[in-house]
């Protein structure tokens, strides 16, 4: 009796998994290096700039024809292979709490109150100041055409989507600044709803020391995500430079008590953006002025003793 060549239909089965996931490891290996662009651009297919998850995403209508058809990434995550698509999927929807919602945190406004204290005091020294010369603009993210504001957009907005080339096209923003909810959408038009904040602003950052860094530092700070912030646009705008280096009271008519300091308009959240310059101004190693510290001193203290939340 001649046995069959095929080995039945376990070992066929078994077979074509194997390929897949090794097909599948192909195309990870592929985009994760960047040869996939080359490969598109000299035959002609695909998407240049795709990522790993829009490569291994069922096509439309998949599902409709197998309810129970899972996407490559999908199969492959049950070897240990992930894609980044289960990441991204999972994200939408979720209502998790964003990074920028106020903590209400009495130990952590303590531990920037007494490194408040610390901080050296100088005069402020701005002149020379231009934005693009001594800061330059967004750094690469290292995915696809993606700029630091899109880390930025990503992980303060909730229900992010992005595009093949890694930029985020849509999601919502629980504005610190105003406590209100933005929807955004990437356009010429609607970009701009959702800006991202230097919490100590570069003008800030300059006068109080990163004129004397090199230019490798000061576009670090520019792209430090420690430093940064996503927020309604007009609310960004209003704020300006965030800070009246020249002791005028600039920001009187908030009655907060800190008249140099700019402070957002969501009163719950002051207490954190005030403990925040704190800790950036402490990394960095930059200076405030006589009346900045005082009233940032003054301002925290009210923090810690609940009068100011």
């Amino acid at each position: 009796m001649r046995r069959n060549d095929g080995g039945g239909p376990f070992r066929r089965l078994l077979s074509m998994i194997a390929t897949m996931v090794m097909v599948g490891v192909l195309v990870v290996v592929l985009v994760s290096s960047g040869g996939w662009r080359t490969v598109s651009e000299t035959f002609g297919v695909g998407d240049p700039d795709a990522s790993t998850a829009a490569l291994t995403a069922p096509r439309k209508g998949d599902a409709g024809r197998n309810p129970d058809a899972k996407s490559l990434s999908g199969l492959l995550s049950l070897f240990g292979v992930h894609t980044g698509e289960e990441t991204d999927a999972g994200a939408k929807g979720t209502g998790k709490t964003p990074d920028t919602a106020p903590t209400g945190d009495a130990a952590a406004w303590r531990t920037q109150l007494d490194a408040a204290g610390r901080i050296g005091t100088a005069n402020a020294r701005p002149g020379g100041y231009d934005r693009e010369t001594r800061f330059g603009s967004w750094a690469p993210s290292g995915c696809g055409k993606a700029t630091t504001r899109d880390a930025i957009l990503a992980r303060d907005l909730t229900g992010v989507k992005k595009d093949s080339s890694c930029r985020v096209v849509s999601g919502t923003l629980h504005d610190p600044y105003t406590g209100g909810t933005i929807g955004f959408r990437r356009g010429v038009k609607t970009s701009a709803d959702v800006q991202i904040d230097h919490v100590v602003s570069l003008y800030d950052a300059w006068a109080s020391g990163a004129r004397d860094w090199d230019q490798a530092k000061r576009v670090e700070y520019a792209n430090d995500p420690d430093v940064l912030l996503a927020s309604d646009g007009p609310a960004n705008m209003a704020k300006g430079s965030g800070i009246d280096v020249n002791g005028r009271s600039e920001y009187l008519t908030q009655h907060t008590g800190a008249p140099d300091i700019w402070m957002p308009d969501n009163k719950a959240y002051r207490c954190d953006y005030m403990a925040k310059r704190v800790s950036i101004k402490t990394k960095y190693g930059l200076t405030m002025t006589p009346r900045e510290k005082q009233q940032t001193v003054t301002y925290l203290a009210g923090c810690v003793a609940g009068k100011n939340r």
